[in-house]
């Protein structure tokens, strides 16, 4: 199952998460009328006829006061998490780690989110820890790509080697590629209107043994109470229910692409033993009942586990890896200081299960037919293209990006050193006063970096920009709209360079996006000025720039569009196509990426103008495309 099919089968996950709600829903109205029912029965009162009961009013108000209990709760947490994975992480208490921390475990979660987000086109997300956890687990969270966030336990940080912490982090990337993390903050908001009812219960016998000393009575009160507190247990198992039947093989399936991903099984099978053999992953958050179904491990001991656990036990998932690990596992367990703290631990001669039987790496051997294919997936060739690119940037140069400020400059330096206006006019459209002389300086650094490093920098310099207040984020996206405008033209890397960073910094970074086009004729005008825009990137004249268009564009274009003049495609225009083409179902969006990738590759060589505006179009469509470069 490719990245498209994932999206789509996360949509319709959605539709049998509302079913499943509507189940639990009628289940718990039932239950609560049926209390009520007894309670009357048990105090000797007889309002009706036991088959009247249904047409009495009174059931009427019972169970409309049941669902507004449940809705009032669904909508309680939908306004904690309007924020998404920010809000999230804020909610749990966690502390956000700077990109410029000086911790060396947090420097080497830094370094290897940073290796996989440029091998694999995703965003870098925002990171955080729970200090107070020594478990080991992390999730991610977010409604977009564009503004995850990861958080990881302290445990985490302290008890995993670099392979294990790269195993990890893989799992959680897989998961923002299967479109988990929408599906997660939903389940979470669904559960919490479920589980409504016994909050409320025990509010309601807290209430009442606070006030027994004043009053007389009340029996009934806290019989309602206890009642409510039954029918939230019941919930709750519908809850865990839910949770199970959604979340268990999504694990499996982030095991199974952090293999992938890494080729090195050693990584999350050394983090899986490690919690198996050790601390384990169970948090201490009152919020690890609600967390349960987004972790990388199980936050909570409870019975009849393999009926309502999110995970499946650890065990499989060891033997999921090849056929030895689980008596690796125990072997380790005889002595946890032995090979569990070795970096590189040997790897298993079993098959793999998620390796297709082979554990060795490999290097392009089967490439996909389609570039699209290649969306969701990091291969080792990505990861090597991705190390050698952060090595080749000098360290004083990737320093700057790691905070705001001069991350905010690095942006600024950018345009300067690509720009063909002069200097001062550029400054003077800043705006900025005490910086000049840096700036310049800082621009000059980076025009003598080559050109290749440009969506490094920006890749490495964005994630800096993500905390800083709305303010501050429009105040950036302005100097920059300024400066992209002293010539009144756009080349396509400031055109990339702008629409990178209104995706990840503009006001509507962390919305929800919802699908509104089934069919390509309804984007017929939106997809030939985008095609157009790449063919004319591509540098071909005229001639051959018309009969380009006309064979890589795979027939999505109905008759009659043909390629638009230079003159005819402006970057406005083209935002606004992209923001209409990213609404398109996501079954629709691998062709489009097709189409765009082999305008791209029809010469056999990428210019590294074309790779940014693949990269930039690929990243607004919210289809995380892997560099592409010649190998």
């Amino acid at each position: 199952m490719d990245f498209f099919q994932h999206q789509e089968r996360a949509r319709r996950k959605t539709g049998l998460l509302v079913l499943y709600f509507i189940l639990a829903v009628i289940a718990i109205v039932v239950c609560v009328n049926l209390a009520l029912l007894l309670t009357l029965f048990w105090g000797n009162v007889q309002i009706v006829h036991a088959h009247q009961w249904l047409a009495h009013p009174i059931v009427h108000w019972v169970t409309g006061l049941t669902l507004a209990v449940m809705i009032f709760g669904c909508l309680i947490k939908l306004w904690q998490l309007r924020n998404g994975g920010k809000g999230l992480a804020d909610m749990l208490g966690a502390r956000h780690i700077p990109m410029d921390s000086v911790d060396i475990s947090e420097k080497k979660l830094i370094n290897v989110v940073e290796e996989m987000s440029i091998a694999s086109g995703i965003p870098a997300p925002q990171l955080y820890v729970l200090d107070k956890e020594s478990g080991i687990n992390a999730f991610v969270a977010g409604f977009r790509p564009s503004e995850t966030v990861l958080v990881v336990t302290q445990g985490t940080l302290n008890e995993l080697n670099r392979d294990e912490l790269q195993g990890v982090i893989a799992h959680e990337f897989s998961h923002i590629f299967n479109a988990d993390m929408r599906l997660n903050l939903r389940l979470l908001a669904v559960l919490a209107g479920i589980l409504a009812l016994g909050k409320v219960g025990e509010y309601l016998i807290r209430g009442q043994r606070r006030s027994s000393s004043k009053r007389k009575g009340g029996g009934g009160l806290v019989f309602a109470g206890l009642a409510l507190m039954v029918v939230g247990y019941v919930g709750l198992f519908f809850g865990r229910l839910i949770k199970a039947a959604i979340s268990r093989q999504r694990e499996l399936l982030a095991d199974a692409s952090a293999v992938q991903f890494t080729r090195n099984p050693a990584g999350i099978g050394g983090a899986l033993i490690k919690i198996r053999n050790g601390n384990g992953s169970h948090l201490t958050s009152p919020h690890a009942e609600d967390m349960s179904h987004m972790c990388f491990g199980e936050t909570l001991r409870f019975r009849w586990r393999n009926l309502l656990g999110t995970h499946p036990p650890l065990d499989e998932r060891l033997r999921a890896l090849g056929s030895d690990w689980v008596a690796r596992a125990r072997s380790r367990a005889r002595n946890t200081l032995s090979t569990a703290t070795h970096s590189n631990p040997e790897i298993p001669q079993g098959a793999s299960a998620f390796a297709g039987g082979s554990l060795k790496p490999t290097r392009n051997e089967n490439p996909p037919a389609a570039p699209s294919q290649r969306i969701g997936t990091v291969s080792e060739p990505d990861m090597g293209y991705a190390r050698s690119l952060l090595e080749t940037i000098p360290d004083d140069l990737r320093r700057q990006t790691r905070s705001p400020k001069s991350a905010e400059n690095v942006l600024y330096a950018l345009i300067l050193s690509a720009s063909n206006s002069s200097t001062e006019a550029l400054l003077a459209a800043l705006d900025i006063t005490g910086q000049r002389p840096a700036l310049v300086t800082l621009s000059k650094q980076i025009h003598a970096q080559g050109s290749r490093l440009r969506l490094p920098l920006i890749d490495l310099a964005l994630p800096a920009l993500k905390p800083l207040p709305a303010t501050d984020r429009a105040r950036i996206l302005t100097h920059l709209t300024a400066l992209i405008e002293v010539d009144d033209r756009y080349s396509f890397f400031e055109w990339a360079l702008v629409g990178l960073a209104r995706q990840q910094l503009g006001d509507q970074s962390g919305k929800n996006r919802r699908t509104r086009f089934r069919r390509y004729g309804a984007l017929a005008a939106e997809l030939q000025l985008l095609f157009s825009v790449l063919t004319w990137a591509s540098g071909a004249d005229e001639k051959d720039a018309r009969t380009l268009f006309q064979l890589s564009t795979h027939g999505l274009l109905p008759a009659g569009r043909t390629l638009l003049p230079l003159t005819h495609c402006g970057s406005h225009k083209l935002s606004n196509a992209i923001e209409r083409l990213a609404d398109l179902s996501p079954l629709l969006k691998g062709p489009v990426i097709d189409a765009a990738a082999d305008l791209v590759l029809a010469d056999g060589k990428v210019q590294v103008q074309e790779a940014e505006l693949l990269r930039a179009v690929s990243a607004l469509l919210e289809c995380p495309l892997p560099p592409l470069f010649n190998r």
